[in-house]
């Protein structure tokens, strides 16, 4: 355990989106890393599954509406993992368009419309707080070509709304495409104590080594050049 930053030491953090940013069946991510290792307090409302699109009964919608309305410094969020399929991407009325502005209808049942509904949620609902936007790793769970789509159009979304992003699909070398790093870094089953420090998983959900070396650094850094004291 090393020494807190100073900037993030004390903050409240909550967390929304998918099992990566929740941790999984050991409910442990860079989440709880980064909390611990700097002091920090925080509450994570994701949920294994959990996709953007209001269609599926377990969304991030949901997730942000449900929870409290205390005001956090910090919020971290992903949003691609569930909606990443070629049924979404290649379907124009799933898929949904950027809106120009701020103050149009939006339809969170496609997912550009779910992204900025979740987007416009976070930044009324607490309105200043400090939100980072979590791009997760390459997965072969799913399609490049469609996780591809889902990675750029969802950054182009959440700089329309001025959200900083942590882009672990294009920085940070973990890729799940590598039988190496698949082994590595993520687990499919906890180990023995019901942590997540297994090995052998199948490149979707990072273990203990894969939070520690790809993504605590990169949202360490993103979460402190967002704080101002």
């Amino acid at each position: 355990m090393g020494e807190a930053n100073p900037k993030l030491k004390g903050k409240l953090l909550y967390a929304f989106g998918t099992s990566i940013v929740n941790g999984h069946l050991a409910n442990t991510s860079f989440v709880d890393d980064i909390c611990q290792e700097n002091q920090m307090t925080y509450k994570k409302f994701c949920i294994n599954g959990a996709a953007s699109r209001s269609t599926d009964p377990n969304n991030i919608i949901d997730q942000i509406k449900n929870a409290p309305s205390e005001v956090p410094d910090l919020i971290v969020f992903d949003s691609i993992a569930n909606d990443a399929y070629a049924t979404v991407t290649d379907d124009p009325d799933t898929m949904g368009k950027i809106t120009y502005g701020f103050n149009n209808q939006l339809d969170p049942k496609t997912y550009c419309g779910a992204l900025e509904t979740i987007c416009k949620l976070l930044e009324t609902k607490y309105q200043g707080a400090k939100i980072l936007y979590v791009a997760t790793h390459k997965t072969p769970a799913r399609d490049l070509r469609v996780q591809t789509i889902m990675h750029d159009v969802s950054v182009k979304i959440v700089h329309k709304w001025s959200i900083k992003v942590a882009d672990l699909y294009t920085d940070g070398n973990f890729n799940g495409f590598l039988e190496s790093y698949q082994h590595d870094y993520s687990y499919d089953k906890v180990d023995a104590n019901g942590s997540n420090h297994s090995v052998g998983g199948t490149g979707t959900h990072p273990n203990a080594d894969g939070y520690r070396l790809f993504y605590d650094p990169i949202i360490t850094q993103s979460l402190v050049s967002l704080t101002s004291n």
